[in-house]
């Protein structure tokens, strides 16, 4: 049902419509479930379910990033042993990736550069006045929400930069769907493969169309709170890293949607569409999710900060410019998406070994 909705107004107008509307009401539900999540994290007092959305928004970015489009290269290539994309696009795409992910990334890099050093063990060298220690075991402790500095220095620039995501999607909507939209001009019912007619699009009006996708939104939404009140026993009777939970599980299920569609374009020869859809998931959740969380969090006290560890920051950073280095000739086969999907699972590793949140 989800798929003919966006197949309906892809048809009639071009698949970056088609893949905005895709990304953004899927992005709907995944916000009411992140505020009722951190809702229920401030009345509980704990720390954790804000790590868990951070660890979702990181998930959903790497998923988007390396296996959407990498699941759709393997399947897609199987069947047509070379595909062509619109390079153009896919380089708009990767330009607002940029952007997104040093914007999101700002506050923490900003925090570790300025934070304090925590080592395990010094040892004092010199004499008199010119002495100097030798330290082992330094870690930078990055500012935490409560400290003074946060408050002067950080969340100022978490609000500059959300204000100027914000301002850069809607740039980035313009061009690609006003002003530039003759860059998307590939119809769904252009691109087909022998034996194979357009007929076979099914074609709804946009009114019907966007009535159903708003329906099926609302009622998937309305079932954030209980799915939000069956994580706390995942969370608590499982000895796997809350970080691995995040990334697979609370990050994946929500675009299997997205990864169905992605996938049946792709056996279609529509490898654009596939591609552009992840890539548009990808910058709503940087340029999009992340500042309307951040200023939630303005009205009410849910604590969520924009300061992410050491692995969501370069996890994030690597797969963007992965992507961008794979996406730049304009086409691809099965192995360069076999070559995404084994960076995400050995990410995917990374995370199941790595030791779950301070304190959770």
């Amino acid at each position: 049902m989800f798929k003919l909705c966006c197949v309906s107004v892809s048809a009639q107008s071009n698949f970056a419509v088609g893949a905005v509307v895709n990304a953004t009401f899927g992005s709907m539900i995944e916000l009411t479930f992140y505020i009722t999540a951190l809702i229920k994290g401030a009345r509980e007092g704990t720390k954790c379910l804000e790590e868990v959305v951070k660890s979702a928004l990181t998930g959903t970015l790497l998923g988007c990033v390396l296996f959407v489009p990498g699941l759709c290269m393997v399947i897609g290539g199987i069947k047509h042993q070379e595909q062509r994309f619109n390079s153009r696009s896919a380089g708009v795409g990767s330009a607002l990736l940029f952007i997104s992910v040093g914007g999101v990334f700002a506050p923490t890099l900003f925090s570790k550069a300025y934070g304090k050093m925590i080592c395990g063990e010094c040892i004092t060298v010199g004499q008199n006045f010119s002495e100097s220690y030798i330290c082992q075991n330094c870690q930078s402790q990055m500012m935490g929400s409560n400290s003074t500095a946060f408050y002067s220095e950080v969340q100022p620039l978490v609000y500059t930069v959300c204000i100027l995501l914000l301002a850069a999607y809607i740039i980035g909507l313009i061009f690609t769907l006003k002003t530039h939209s003759h860059i998307y001009d590939i119809h769904i019912s252009d691109c087909h493969v022998p034996g194979h007619h357009h007929s076979a699009v099914v074609h709804w009006s946009r009114w019907r169309a966007m009535v159903i996708l708003v329906g099926s939104t609302l009622l998937m939404s309305a079932c954030a709170d209980l799915a939000t009140e069956h994580i706390t026993p995942i969370l608590t009777e499982t000895s796997v890293s809350q970080y691995f939970i995040g990334v697979t599980v609370l990050a994946m299920i929500p675009e299997l949607p997205e990864i169905i569609n992605g996938i049946q374009f792709a056996l279609l020869n529509n490898l654009s569409l596939s591609i552009e859809i992840g890539s548009c998931i990808a910058v709503q959740v940087c340029m999009l999710q992340i500042p309307i969380l951040v200023l939630f969090s303005v009205f009410y006290p849910t604590g969520f900060t924009l300061i992410f560890s050491d692995l969501h920051l370069w996890a994030s950073m690597f797969s963007v410019i992965l992507m961008n280095y794979i996406f730049m000739d304009g086409k691809c086969d099965y192995f360069q998406g076999t070559v995404l999907l084994f960076v995400y699972f050995i990410l995917l590793a990374t995370y199941f070994f790595a030791p779950s949140p301070a304190g959770c």
